[in-house]
This record gives C-alpha cells, structure tokens and sequence, in this order.
C-alpha cells in the first residue's frame, strides 16, 4: 500500500493556519494589517471578559461577494501576477491570513461600503461558512473572534498566561502605531485602555504618546534622502526617518529597539549592525541605543515575501542600504554634515535636529517625567561611573534645519577650553594609571585611553600616510576561513597602508605596513577576521571592513595592560587625551576613566 496520501482540507487547513497564527497577537497583527491596507483612520481592538477579540476599523470595507471570497485559500485584492510580488506596497499580499485565522476559530464579520445601502454579516466555524445575512453597519468592517484553538488543542495548550498574552497584543499594537502615525488606534480589555493614541502628524509626536517625554528628551531625530538606489537616473532614493538615543547612555538593555521598511515592522541583522556601527565609539560596553528607525525603500529592491509572518525582508543590496543608514546616523551623532573619517557622504541635505518638546500636542500630559537641565554636569547624576564627554569639548555641533531660521546645537554649546590640571600618581596593577584631574581621584585604563588616540590619529591620517617596507617580506599564516575571509578584501587593506600578497591557501606574505603601526601581525590578521565574521554579511562594505582595520589596529599598537609606565609618559598620555578632546571610550566600547569627586570619597568614608 502506498505510503504518500493527500491531506484532508480541515487538516490541510489547520497547519497553513499554524504557519499564519502562532497566538492571539498573530490574530491582532494580520487582522490590524488588513484595516491599515484599507485605508482606516481609526482601529480599535478590545478583548471582552469571556475571551471575545473584536477588531473594528472604519476603513473601505467589503461587499457580500468579497466578503465571501476573503476567506478562501490565497484570496487577496493586493495581487495580480507572480511579477506583483516584485513591487508590494501593502503590509498583506499572501491571501492566507483569513482562511488561516477562519481555521482555528470562531469568526463573525460585518462589514459595509460606503456607498452601499446595507451591509454583510457572514459566520464561519473552522473554517466552513455557517450563513450570510444583509444587515445595517457603519461604514468599515468589524471582526469577532471567539474559540480560538478550540479544534486544535495541541496549539492551545502552548500558550501563556492571559497576560503573557496580552502583552504580545498590545507590542503587535504599539509597532504597528509608530509606523502609521495618522491613524488612531485604541487597545482596551475589559473596562481597561491599555492603548490610546489619536492620530498625529510626526513620528515624534506618536513616540512622546507611546514612550513619553523623558525618552524623548534624551533622543535625536534625522529625516534623510538619500542618492537613487544604485545611482539609476530617475529612480526613487531611500528615504530614512528615524528616532534615537544622543549620547551618553545610561541603557543596558536591548529592549525599545524598533526597525521598520515602508512601513512594516521587521528584523533585520543588517539594519541593526548599521545602527551599531554608527554609534561606535559613543556607547560604553554593554549599553545599547533606543532608536525608531523608518527606512522607505523602492518596493522592487526589497523581497518582503521570505516568511509567512512578513517579519523578514531580503534586501537587494544590503551593502548599499547598511552603509547609507550607518553614515546617515553617524553623521548626525556627530553633529556634522558629514563623517571625519574621510568616507563619502551618504545624504544630501541635512535635517537634523533635538527633538525636545513637541509643540501644539493635545497629548502633553503623557509625558512622564521633566527634562534634565542641559547645563547639569553629568557626573553629578553618578558619580563613580563613566561621565560621559572628556573635559576639551570637540567644538559647536550646530546644524541647520530648513524650518528653522539659523542652526540649532545638538549638544550645548561647549565653553572656552580650559586645559585640566594633572597631576598623575602611579599606577596600579601596571594597568591603571591613578591621578588627580582638575583636584579629582581618577582611574584611567591606560590601554583604553592609548587606543582610542591612536584610533582618532589613524581615521585623520590619509590613505598616502607614511608606509614603512618590511626589509624581509613576514609571512603569515591564518586558519583556511580566515584567509578566505581576509582574501577578499585585500584592496581595502592596502588602501589603510598594508602591502599584502597571498601566498598559497592560508599563508599570506606582508610587504608594506603603516609606520605608526607596531603590532604583532599574525594576531592583527588573525583578530581582523574574527571582527569581520562576527559582523557578518553587514561588515562586507569597504567602509566597514575599513573601520574594523583601523579599530584592529590601533587595539594592537596601544600600550598593554601590564606595560609599566613611567610618571612623565603617563602625564603625556593624559595631555594628549584631554587635548584632543577624544570620545569617552575605547573603539570597542569599553570606558576609559572612572572619578570619585571628594564629596563621594566623604561619602565611602562616611565623613559626611
């Protein structure tokens, strides 16, 4: 007897809606979708006492024909032809999330057109149809869900506590209000609102009603246009609106962390290491940025058709995209127009400005807490921490913005530098240096503090910085993916000054290096390849692979932890620092120097 049998329907059924509906939020995601694709303004979703989920929205609604239609297998108006799939703009295509949802529950529809004279109401029951009536409704459709699981048990039983799945809901809720912003959308269960945010203009005003002002006193905001997608003549550029953290930061956790393209909310490893290059140098290890990022895109140079659930995209050239987001952010961060690494500017025109208070909010009451003076020392919030920007400021950080007559500073404008008094004591472990800055204790990673100026000095160099020849070619050998890895991007090593040749499978022989370079070459390469795998596919584009050479580098040039110093090389160390104004950590993240003000000692010491 044959092994291979065809799949009842209902059972056929049951597992596409497992691919489609993993929870009630699954359910709240693809039903809310639908209402955005209809043009709604307003999406209201409440889950009743007895477990009912209704999601009303005021959008084009359906008639009988179509409403019957919706809810067989790949039933969709979105699509036409398999050439559709190649340029979709709305947040469902598949045909897939009724039927699916149709499946596994209990469904009552009702829904009217503007211009009809009445409206459809339609019943099914895992998935068969139970009877269609015409009947009185407001324009826009209404979706009752009841019994979800009750014929699949196994699906059931997987899921969480009623709170648990509450907050699924309510983050599908709140992702999907910050990319639609002019639509109102209200979540409540019970007699509780849970989420209530009319509709407003800017994402700044949707981010003060979502997360309030305290977040949004500490961020930034960018909207930029950049070049046409691979420099084609008439074509659309990317666009990138975006919210997120100005430095120093204070979050040691990933969370608040959200990516959208052209309007849908996704993951994407690449777009999140973009944002994590961008901000090197300016984040402490462990800390991570909040950022609501925004990225428009030409519709056929993203494949939004990778995963049933749309949360993953395939770009088409993720290079382009994770070079243009990374400059863009960096640029901004920096507070200039473009980026001092000498690498090509991604943007053409700067709109770049604090967010602060949004004006003419009905909203204002959701803020949650005041903002902190911009003058308040940043010691004084923690003393004994990292605090935040060195003593020399790195000059006005101003920038224009077309609304706004003049510029506007990012950051508060620096006073006259005042070189610090120093006065170094010793070390301690042969890896700190211990001394007194302006009559404060502090403790200084000397290898932190050496990297991060050789880094600077190395970004400011140019590529036709002095080369040093090696008298006799060194020969080095790496494990086989490193070479491989390595292989590939040879030109961009030479273009950071290194005269390097392959030499067989795994062996690669050195000619040329930098001359203010003075490092051991086969752990450099060896750790230049482990940097540039753990990046990934993101790391690939020659600003990145050049940024990891120049962070590589100037980790294995600085002065090592155990190297003893003596009191007139540390003093030199410390003016330099001060002097360049330098940020506040190593190229890796780490912090450079810790204080402990006399009045936190009194403290220790219980003197006061």
């Amino acid at each position: 007897m044959s092994k291979i049998r065809i799949l009842a329907e209902e059972v056929a059924n049951q597992i596409a809606a497992g691919e489609v509906v993993e929870r009630p939020a699954s359910v709240v995601k693809e039903l809310v979708e639908n209402a955005i694709d209809a043009r709604s303004r307003k999406i209201f979703v409440a889950l009743s006492e007895e477990g009912v989920l209704r999601v009303l929205d005021d959008g084009e609604g359906m008639d009988r024909l179509d409403a019957e239609a919706a809810f067989q297998r790949h039933a969709t108006s979105k699509i036409k032809h398999a050439g559709d799939l190649c340029e979709v703009t709305t947040l469902g295509f598949r045909g897939e999330a009724l039927p699916s949802i149709a499946a596994v529950s209990k469904v009552r529809l009702v829904t009217q057109q503007a211009e009809a004279d009445a409206g459809t109401e339609i019943f099914f029951d895992a998935g068969k149809c139970l009877g269609v009536k015409q009947v009185g409704a407001p324009t826009g459709s209404c979706f009752e869900i009841r019994d979800l699981f009750f014929n699949t048990p196994a699906r059931k039983k997987f899921l969480k506590s009623a709170q648990t799945e509450l907050s699924h809901i309510r983050e599908t809720l709140l992702l999907l209000a910050l990319a639609h912003p002019h639509i109102h959308f209200r979540l409540t269960h019970r007699d509780r609102t849970l989420l209530d945010v009319p509709f407003v203009s800017t994402l700044a005003a949707r981010a003060l009603q979502l997360f309030g002002g305290a977040m949004l006193e500490q961020c930034m905001e960018t909207d930029q246009s950049l070049p046409p997608w691979q420099g084609e003549e008439g074509a659309d550029g990317l666009r990138l609106k975006a919210l997120f953290s100005r430095p120093p930061l204070r979050k040691n956790y990933r969370k608040d962390q959200y990516l959208f393209v052209n309007g849908r909310p996704i993951k994407s490893p690449v777009l999140l290491h973009a944002l994590y290059d961008a901000y090197e140098g300016y984040l402490m290890k462990g800390e991570h940025p909040f950022f609501v990022v925004m990225l428009s895109i030409p519709p056929a140079c993203v494949d939004v058709n990778v995963h049933p659930t749309k949360r993953e995209v395939r770009f088409q050239d993720s290079h382009w995209i994770h070079e243009g987001v990374r400059s863009t952010i960096r640029a901004a961060l920096s507070g200039a127009g473009s980026e001092t690494t000498g690498a090509p500017e991604m943007f053409k025109s700067s709109d770049v400005i604090p967010v602060g208070r949004p004006s003419a909010l009905a909203d204002r009451a959701l803020r949650t807490a005041p903002p902190l003076p911009r003058d308040m020392p940043i010691a004084s919030l923690s003393p004994t921490r990292w605090i935040g920007w060195p003593l020399a400021e790195r000059g006005p950080r101003n920038v224009s913005h077309p609304s706004q007559e003049g510029s506007m500073s990012i950051f508060s404008e620096p006073k006259a530098f005042t070189p610090p008094a120093i006065r170094p004591l010793g070390q301690v472990y042969a890896t700190f240096i211990v001394a007194e800055i302006d009559g404060e204790l502090t403790l200084i990673d000397q290898h932190a503090m050496h990297e991060r100026l050789l880094y600077e000095s190395f970004m400011e160099a140019p590529s036709s910085g002095a080369i040093q020849p090696l008298l006799i070619p060194r020969e080095v050998s790496l494990l086989a993916w490193q070479a491989d890895l390595l292989r590939e991007h040879l030109p961009v090593l030479a273009e950071a000054g290194f005269a390097i040749e392959s030499f067989g499978p795994t062996a690669f022989l050195i000619r040329e290096v930098p001359a203010a370079a003075k490092m051991n070459l086969d752990a450099f390469l060896s750790d230049l390849a482990e940097s540039l795998r753990e990046g990934g596919e993101a790391t690939a584009s020659n600003t990145s692979v050049r940024l990891e050479t120049v962070a590589t580098m100037a980790c294995h040039s600085a002065i090592r932890a155990g190297q003893s110093l003596q009191i007139e090389e540390m003093h030199a160390l410390l003016s330099d620092y001060f002097k360049e104004g330098a940020p506040p950590t190593c190229p890796h993240g780490r912090p450079i120097l810790m204080r402990y003000p006399l009045l936190e000692m009194e403290r220790l010491f219980r003197r006061k």
